[in-house]
């Protein structure tokens, strides 16, 4: 009973991670060195996301009561690895993605967004996606640029009125004269 309460536990724990992250990412960590493991871990580590590997079996559990739509029994065959992460999941595929592609291990198999299965090769156009500060500096960018324009387009109008006024200030009294 003693083993069956473990499982139980390691299952609740794998649970909660699947649920309270908001994006997961499913990866090969066939050849992953010691080294490595340490390496990637704290690369996640700054961006506030995780690698844990689990049994497949505590796993596929745990995922079939967080998410009862997704098969996820082909992505827990052979060597697998989690990463998860609270926040943006963006800048944790960029780092995992970055790693498979120095590395040559870590290989992405699938992730969860939004409670979607995603394959590995839409983890990838995720890592491809500009940061957070980007994607806000260039909407700062696109909201400001049409004000901008209005700014210069009206003061340009007012200045032209100005002149036409003036011209017709100087005509007529040139004309009175």
């Amino acid at each position: 009973m003693v083993v069956k309460e473990d499982k139980k536990e390691k299952v609740k724990a794998v649970k909660e991670i699947f649920e309270e992250n908001d994006g997961l990412i499913f990866t090969d960590h066939s050849g992953l060195t010691a080294d490595d493991s340490v390496l990637i871990r704290d690369k996640l580590a700054e961006s506030n996301a995780s690698l844990r590997i689990f049994k497949n079996t505590l796993a596929l559990l745990a995922a079939k009561n967080v998410f009862s739509d997704i098969d996820l029994s082909g992505v827990f065959k052979g060597p697998t690895s989690v990463v998860f992460s609270k926040e943006e999941i963006v800048t944790v595929a960029k780092i995992v993605s970055k790693f498979s592609e120095d590395s040559g291990t870590l290989n992405i198999k699938a992730g969860i967004l939004d409670n979607n299965l995603i394959d590995a090769g839409m983890v990838e156009k995720l890592a491809s996606l500009p940061d957070k500060e980007t994607l806000l500096t260039n909407l700062a960018v696109a909201i400001k640029s049409p004000i901008i324009k209005l700014t210069l387009l009206l003061g340009g109008l007012s200045r032209n009125l100005a002149m036409v006024l003036k011209a017709i200030k100087e005509e007529k009294e040139k004309n009175k004269n």
